[in-house]
């Protein structure tokens, strides 16, 4: 169910919000709404788990179980050229 909110905002704010959804391709109400769910999603998991959004939620545990062979060379060849 959706429901009407009225926010006071800084004028300058309110134009870098529009601008800002504009290259999002979205609402203000869409944004706002997304930037709440961000927040109460943080805040319920702080301290207690590391993945706290729900795209990391869902994925969250996917390898527990899997047996991962990680083959030395590859793994140094490609530590040596993105981690040095």
């Amino acid at each position: 169910m959706e429901s009407k909110l009225t926010l006071r905002l800084d004028k300058n704010i309110i134009e870098q919000i529009k601008v800002y959804a504009l290259q999002q391709q979205c609402s203000v109400s869409d944004l706002t709404e997304r930037l709440y769910k961000t927040v109460l999603v943080k805040t319920s998991t702080k301290g207690s788990d590391k993945f706290g959004t729900p795209f990391a939620q869902k994925y969250k545990g996917i390898l527990a179980d899997k047996v991962i062979d990680v083959d030395d060379a590859r793994f140094d060849a490609l530590s040596e050229k993105y981690l040095r």
